[in-house]
C-alpha cells in the first residue's frame, strides 16, 4: 500500500506516510531488478549533457514558497523534489553505515555526545549568488525550530546550534545522541536553504545550492526545474554536474496510473510504492526498476496507527495550543504558578472522544474505544498480515512484526499477537459486557484518490467485522489526514512510517515526557495528575506515553555505536510496542523506482568527490545531478 505520510515524512528519510497505509536506501547488488546481467541503473559511460527529466511522483507539497527543510512537511515524493534543489549536508555510505561529506565535511563529538561540532565547505553559493557558510546553517536552524511542525520534532533532541567560525557550527544537544550525524544525513533538516525563505511573507520560489533550480511549480500538477548552472559539484571524471538541463516533477496520486504513465512514456521514471504495482514492473517491457527490499536500510512499516489515548494531541494541549477553547497549563508554568487542577485535568483528559461516523468530526460527546488496549490487542488478532501482504501487496517486501525486519542487527523476536480471530472476538465480546455496549466501531482515515488505499480499507473493514469490530472509511487528502494525526484528531490512520539507516532516527516518534516532574527536571510540571504519569511528545502520534520506551531509547542514543547496550535497548522498545500496541502491524512498505530504458546512471550516485558511491535512491530519492538520457 503506498504511503503517505512517510519516515522521511515531516522530517526524515527515515522516518513516515500516511495513506499508503507519513520521515530513509539501496545497495546495487542486493537490488531486485528485471533485467539479468546487467546492473540496473548504473552506467559508466560518457554521460551525454542536455535534455528533460520527467518524473512521477505520490504527492506535492501544500506550499511550494515554504518547500525547504526547515519548514517542509516532507514525504518520499518532497524528498524527491529536495534533491533537485538542495544540498543536504551529509549523505549515506552505500552500506548504510557512515554519513559521508556534502555540504559538510566532517563531524566530531565531545565525550558524552552532547556537541557535534560540523565542519563546512566552502565556495559554494546558492543559485542567487549568496554564499553558504556557518550563518546559513544557524538560520536554517533557528527557522526549523521555530516552525510549528518541524520544529517539535527536533527540540526534544537539538537545543541549539551555533557559530564557532564563518565555516564551522556547533549543534548542541539536548540529550546524548550517538549517531546525530546519521539525522544530517537522512532527515529533512539536512537540507540547506537560503535564509530570505524563511520570513513569514516570503512568496518566492525556493533558493537552495542544488543542481536545479525552479522554473515554475503548479502545485498538485507539475513542478519544472532547469539546471543550475553555476552548480558546485563535478564528475570522477571532472565534468560539471548536473549532465541533465531540467528536471520535472509530476503528481500523479493513483498508483496504477503512475505505471500506467511509465508504460505509455508519459514520464520517464516512478517512485512506486504499492507492493501490487511494484509486481506489475516486472511485465514492463522497456521498463528496468530496482527496489529497496535488500537495502541497507530498515524499510518504513506499513500499519494502522492508533490514537491510543483518544484524545487531542495532550503535548499541544498542555502547551496551550488549544485555547482557549482547552486552557494550557505551560502559560501558568511560565509566569511561577501552579495551574489549576481542573486545567491540569482538562489538559490530560478534557479532549477525551472520537470521530463521529456520521459527522466525520471529532465529538468529545463519544465514548473512544480504541484508548482501551484489549480493543487494540484484538485488532491485531484479527487481521491476517500474511493474506493482508498476499493479497494488498502481492507478496512484495515481507510480513512485519515491529518497526525492524528480521534481518536487523536490532531484531529479536517481539512477540507480537499472533492472527487468532476467536481469541479476538472474545476480547470485543468482554469489553462489550463490560462496557454495556451492543457494538463496537471507529473511523479509519485513509487518503483519498487513492485505489490501493480503498482495497485496504476494504480488507480491513471485513477482517475487523468478522470479531465484532465495525469500521468507518473517512477519506481526506494527504494534508488533512496527517494534519488530523498530528493534532490527534482520528481514532485510526492508514500509515507508513519508521525504518531507516538507524533506529535513532525514530526517538522523536516514541517520545515521551514525564508530566508531574517539575521543567528544571525535564517534566512538565503537572503536579495534580498521578504521579509518574507520562504524558506522549508532540510528534508521538500514536500517543503511546510508556516510561520503557522512553528509557530505553536514552540508553540506547548514549551508547557507543554498534555496543550491545545500543543493541540490546532497541530490541527493549520494539518488544514493548507488541505489548502495548499504538501501531497494527501490516507489512514493510517496499520503495521502487522504475525508468525506461534510455534513463542512465540514476542508481548508486556519489557523495561529494564525485567517486565515492552513496546510498541512491535512498527510500524516496535519487542523485539528480548524475542521471542522463541516452
Amino acid at each position: 500500500m503506498s504511503s503517505t505520510f512517510d519516515r522521511r515524512s515531516f522530517l526524515t528519510h527515515s522516518a513516515a506516510t500516511l495513506g499508503g497505509v507519513a520521515m530513509a536506501g539501496s545497495v546495487v547488488d542486493g537490488l531486485l531488478a528485471n533485467v539479468a546481467g546487467a546492473t540496473v541503473g548504473v552506467n559508466k559511460g560518457k554521460p551525454k549533457i542536455g535534455g528533460t527529466l520527467t518524473v512521477g511522483l505520490i504527492s506535492d507539497v501544500p506550499n511550494y514558497h515554504v518547500f525547504n527543510g526547515s519548514q517542509g512537511k516532507m514525504d518520499a515524493s518532497a524528498f524527491c523534489v529536495a534533491n533537485a534543489l538542495y544540498d543536504p549536508l551529509f549523505v549515506m555510505s552505500l552500506n548504510g553505515r557512515v554519513a559521508l561529506p556534502m555540504l559538510a565535511l566532517s563531524a566530531r563529538h565531545n565525550a558524552d555526545y552532547t556537541v557535534w561540532t560540523i565542519a563546512l565547505r566552502q565556495g559554494i553559493k546558492f543559485t542567487n549568488g549568496d554564499p553558504f557558510n556557518a550563518a546559513v546553517c544557524v538560520a536554517n536552524y533557528t527557522a526549523a525550530n521555530a516552525d510549528p511542525t518541524v520544529g517539535l520534532a527536533i527540540k526534544p533532541i537539538i537545543n541549539s546550534v551555533t557559530m564557532v567560525d564563518a565555516y564551522t557550527v556547533a549543534y548542541n544537544m539536548v540529550i546524548p545522541f550517538s549517531t546525530f550525524p546519521i539525522s544530517l544525513a537522512e532527515q529533512q533538516i539536512a537540507y540547506m536553504a537560503h535564509p530570505s525563505s524563511f520570513v513569514s511573507t516570503y512568496s518566492g520560489n525556493p533558493i537552495g545550492t542544488g543542481p536545479f533550480k525552479v522554473k515554475s511549480w503548479q502545485v498538485g500538477v507539475e513542478s519544472q526545474f532547469t539546471k543550475n548552472a553555476g552548480y558546485w559539484r563535478k564528475d570522477g571524471a571532472g565534468r560539471k554536474l548536473p549532465y541533465l538541463g531540467a528536471i520535472n516533477f509530476k503528481t500523479i496520486v493513483d498508483d496504477a496510473s503512475r505505471n500506467q504513465a511509465l508504460q505509455s512514456g508519459g514520464v520517464d521514471m516512478i517512485l512506486q510504492e504499492s507492493g501490487a504495482q511494484i509486481a506489475a514492473l516486472k511485465k514492463m517491457k522497456g521498463i528496468s526498476y530496482v527496489t529497496d527490499i535488500d537495502a541497507p536500510r530498515d524499510p518504513s512499516v506499513n500499519c494502522l496507527i492508533m490514537n491510543t489515548t483518544s484524545t487531542l494531541n495532550q503535548y499541544f494541549c498542555w502547551a496551550g495550543e488549544f485555547a482557549p477553547t482547552v486552557p494550557g497549563t505551560l502559560p501558568y508554568i511560565l509566569k511561577g504558578q501552579a495551574a489549576p487542577t481542573a486545567v491540569q485535568e482538562a489538559d490530560y483528559l478534557g479532549t477525551l472522544g472520537a470521530v463521529n461516523p456520521s459527522t466525520m468530526q471529532w465529538d468529545t460527546t463519544l465514548k473512544p474505544v480504541v484508548n482501551d488496549l484489549s480493543i487494540r490487542k484484538a485488532c491485531a488478532m484479527a487481521i491476517n498480515r500474511n493474506t493482508y501482504f498476499k493479497v494488498i501487496d502481492g507478496s512484495i517486501g515481507a510480513v512485519a512484526d515491529g518497526i525492524y525486519r528480521k534481518t536487523s542487527p536490532f531484531y529479536r523476536n517481539p512477540g507480537y499477537p499472533a492472527y487468532n480471530p476467536a481469541k479476538a472476538k472474545a476480547l470485543v465480546k468482554a469489553y462489550k459486557s463490560a462496557n454495556n455496549l451492543t457494538k463496537v466501531g471507529f473511523v479509519i482515515d485513509t487518503v483519498s484518490g487513492n485505489s490501493s488505499a480503498n482495497q485496504a480499507f476494504a480488507f480491513f473493514q471485513q477482517q475487523l467485522a468478522h470479531v465484532g469490530i465495525t469500521v468507518t472509511q473517512r477519506q481526506l487528502v494527504q494534508s488533512a489526514l496527517i494534519n488530523g494525526v498530528i493534532y490527534g484528531q482520528y481514532d485510526c490512520s492508514t500509515w507508513n512510517q519508521f525504518g531507516g539507516v538507524d533506529p535513532s532516527l525514530n526517538y522523536v516518534w516514541f517520545l515521551s515526557l514525564n508530566a508531574t516532574a517539575s521543567p528544571t527536571l525535564g517534566g512538565l510540571g503537572m503536579g495534580a495528575l498521578p504521579a509518574g504519569t507520562f504524558i506522549a511528545g508532540a510528534v508521538n502520534f500514536a500517543h503511546q506515553a510508556d516510561q520503557t520506551i522512553e528509557n530505553s531509547m536514552l540508553k540506547a542514543l548514549a551508547a557507543k555505536p554498534g555496543s550491545a547496550v545500543e543493541k540490546t535497548s532497541w530490541q527493549t522498545v520494539n518488544t514493548q510496542f507488541s505489548r502495548v500496541i499504538p501501531y497494527l502491524w501490516l507489512d514493510t512498505l517496499v520503495s521502487a523506482f522504475a525508468a525506461r530504458k534510455n534513463i542512465q546512471n540514476w542508481v548508486s550516485g556519489t557523495a561529494a568527490d564525485g567517486t565515492t558511491r552513496c546510498l541512491s535512491p535512498d527510500d524516496g530519492s535519487a542523485r539528480w545531478d548524475q542521471i542522463w538520457k541516452s
